[in-house]
């Protein structure tokens, strides 16, 4: 292996030392996985929105329902599961279904406790499903964690992931002046926008080094996604688009910019820390999208799902509401911003190549 990949894996041959001296391993200064813990956004919600389907058949991730997400498909390797550590109601106010109510939580118990609309910490959350003022931050995701466990116990992977919702709330409070920033309607302007991002990533990083300091042995540190070139970019990114429908316009390099902002805190903050693997799929995913074919994909551009009621996230998307009947694994999208199963192996295949170095 080059210097330059093992600088990108982040995996320093002193981490390596240091697991073995964790213990756990057997010899070969890996890991063994015993459990794990998940902490992050839709991408990483493996059902946390199960009571808003209203249907008992669909756990209500965001993908078609009830293929895996990328962190379950990592669980599955070590022998381990995922449930939900919150349900959470569907939110009249959040969805903009009429006759919703307003969006509760229960506490499950679960160990993954991503949920869908998490940013960093800053409020209101994004989910456009539960009560965007109780949905839970990646930052109070870990804290509700450490409220009951006190520490990470060996021989735990912990998954850390998290930042597409915070760079998607200061596109929508410059492109419609939403108030996602505590400063008013419409009055978010682009240096807000940035100093907003760099909070963000400077609490994420805040959280990882936490996470460490509470004796997390392996963590998979997940960066960013640059969403520039999702289904919801295609439709509001465009130029045209933003003259017509943007207060101000916010362009797909912006988009990236800002994902690059994010991610370079985290790794220089990062770097030379033991036993964190960072990990970011926007490589292996720009292949995908380079040669579709090559991985089994005829669709790069079009969502799979097609249900509309209560709304069009695919947390309401099952094998009755794809386009075609083989979408799940032709498409890449299921809704505007969410992988459908296949889509998350892709991610999730990535994740694992990186994980062998450290746990098995």
């Amino acid at each position: 292996m080059s210097k330059a990949a093992i600088r990108g894996l982040a995996v320093s041959f002193a981490s390596i030392l240091a697991l073995a001296a964790c213990g756990g391993g057997d010899g070969d200064g890996r890991m063994r996985v015993e459990s794990m813990v998940v902490f992050g956004d839709s991408l990483s919600d493996v059902g946390t929105y199960a009571a808003a389907t209203g249907d008992p058949r669909n756990p209500g991730k965001f993908t078609v329902n009830p293929g895996n997400v990328w962190v379950e498909n990592i669980a599955a390797t070590y022998g381990q599961k995922l449930a939900p550590n919150r349900s959470l109601t569907l939110d009249k106010e959040a969805s903009g279904v009429a006759t919703a109510a307003t969006g509760t939580a229960t506490v499950l118990g679960g160990n993954a406790y991503a949920e869908g609309g998490a940013r960093i910490a800053q409020y209101p959350m994004q989910s456009g499903i539960g009560n965007n003022e109780i949905v839970a931050s990646v930052t109070r995701q870990i804290d509700h964690y450490l409220a009951t466990n006190t520490r990470f116990p060996s021989g735990q992977l912990v998954v850390l992931s998290g930042g597409g919702n915070d760079t998607y709330a200061q596109f929508a409070a410059l492109c419609w002046g939403l108030d996602n920033n505590g400063v008013g309607a419409g009055n978010t302007t682009p240096a807000i926008a940035d100093d907003a991002i760099t909070q963000a990533a400077t609490q994420q990083l805040a959280n990882a080094r936490r996470i460490k300091a509470a004796g997390a042995e392996v963590v998979l540190l997940g960066l960013a996604t640059d969403w520039s070139a999702n289904p919801f970019a295609a439709q509001y990114l465009p130029a045209q688009a933003q003259a017509t429908g943007c207060y101000t316009a916010v362009p797909p390099t912006q988009i990236t910019t800002w994902t690059e902002r994010f991610n370079k805190i985290i790794r220089d903050g990062i770097a030379g820390t033991d036993g964190v693997i960072l990990f970011s799929a926007d490589s292996d995913l720009a292949a995908v999208r380079a040669n579709p074919a090559a991985s089994g994909f005829t669709n790069m551009t079009v969502p799979a799902c097609n249900n509309t009621t209560p709304t069009n996230s695919a947390t309401f998307c099952t094998a009755n509401t794809l386009v075609e009947p083989n979408a799940a694994e032709t498409y890449f999208w299921s809704d505007s911003f969410h992988p459908t199963p296949h889509g998350h192996r892709v991610i999730s295949d990535a994740a694992l190549k990186l994980l062998k170095e450290a746990v098995r």
